[in-house]
């Protein structure tokens, strides 16, 4: 089936989805041209790049001005591509500060659009009111997420979250070490990782092997620096797939965002810290955020799983007091593992990214017919 498709996604998460959804909907027959707002993974995956959407992620309201003028300036140039190309389908990830956006304008300019993990789709009460607007078809990870925008009319399947079906197969042998996801973000990984080179120092030995899982928006050199500088305990850097370093571990450090539920689905015990700046400290301490969880194995279980860590409390001793407890086999270890197996429900089919290249390749079909092509 041929066809031009533009996939958009914001985060180094989304830019992961959108490379595998796109590789599945080649093996399912797609020869047409993929452009992509995204980073690495969608470039890999031989997306023709228009945007580089890496340095767009942001947590809370400073570190959003500060990439808002590039997100802006990014959007003109999608907005002026769209003119002149005017896909055949549009798929946006996640983000929804930027893909309602382009959503809409890619409606106006005829084209279909198909929303796979709509933003906000893990809350139970609500979801994005204009979805159902922009969206001809919207893929969505959790069941009360599309029993929710049915109710609002929107045209919704729940297909399953995309991670279960990237997770593959378990690694073959036996779990070692400790694995250190720091974040996807520069500001994350600089702030995160001090404290827990400084948590993990007087465990190492015991501990096993600690694994950095870097994230594709981080650089290797900038990270073993920043780890030399507060310890000389050894690392292994990793590349590629966070999930595969987290499934040949024992027990995980990981700030918080999706890596969360990687750790959940590759049954890799964690502690879940983050750190600010002190601009974001502040931010923090004014506005006081009204959530009780921020792992997302908490908020889909609606109760506390991990120890989650947050500024003031992710301090080394608090994070090494937690690890600690999670690298035998503890009562904090077996309860958390006994919650990812109750995850397996809430996350639905295991072929979410084959289910929603079927739906993507049947709006681009439906997009061609109506074309007279």
């Amino acid at each position: 089936m041929k066809g031009t498709v533009l996939l958009s996604a914001g985060e180094a998460s989304g830019d992961a989805v959108g490379a595998h959804l796109l590789r599945e909907m080649r093996s399912l027959g797609f020869t047409g041209e993929a452009f992509a707002v995204g980073s690495t993974h969608l470039k890999a995956a031989r997306a023709r790049m228009l945007c580089d959407s890496s340095k767009w992620g942001a947590l809370g309201i400073y570190q959003s001005l500060k990439v808002a003028p590039r997100v802006y300036a990014d959007f003109r140039k999608i907005k002026a591509w769209m003119k002149s190309h005017r896909p055949d389908l549009v798929i946006g990830i996640d983000f929804g500060y930027f893909n309602i956006r382009l959503l809409k304008l890619a409606k106006r300019s005829g084209a279909r659009t198909l929303y796979y993990m709509p933003p906000g789709s893990w809350r139970k009460n609500k979801q994005g009111k204009d979805l159902p607007k922009v969206a001809d078809k919207i893929a969505t990870p959790f069941e009360w997420s599309a029993k929710i925008l049915r109710e609002m009319g929107a045209d919704v399947e729940w297909v399953g979250h995309p991670i279960v079906q990237m997770a593959g197969e378990p690694f073959p042998g036996p779990r070692q070490g400790v694995a250190v996801l720091p974040g996807s973000r520069t500001h994350e990984v600089r702030n995160n990782l001090p404290a827990i080179a400084e948590a993990l120092e007087p465990i190492a030995e015991s501990a096993g092997p600690i694994r950095i899982a870097l994230a594709p928006t981080v650089e290797g050199q900038s990270v073993l620096k920043l780890w030399q500088r507060t310890t000389d305990v050894p690392i292994e850097l990793r590349a590629g797939p966070a999930i595969e370093t987290l499934k040949q571990c024992h027990a995980a450090i990981v700030c918080s965002g999706t890596a969360t539920l990687e750790a959940a689905v590759a049954r890799t015990p964690m502690v879940i810290v983050y750190r600010g700046d002190k601009i974001m400290e502040l931010e923090y301490r004014i506005r006081r955020p009204k959530f009780q969880y921020i792992g997302l194995p908490s908020i889909l279980l609606e109760r506390q799983v991990c120890p989650e860590l947050i500024q003031w409390e992710a301090t080394p001793e608090r994070i090494g007091e937690e690890i600690r407890k999670l690298v035998g086999d503890t009562p904090e270890r077996n309860a958390q593992l006994q919650a990812f197996d109750e995850l397996q429900a809430v996350l639905g089919p295991r072929d979410s990214l084959t289910r929603t290249a079927e739906i993507a390749l049947s709006c681009l079909a439906g997009t061609m017919e109506s074309s007279g092509v």
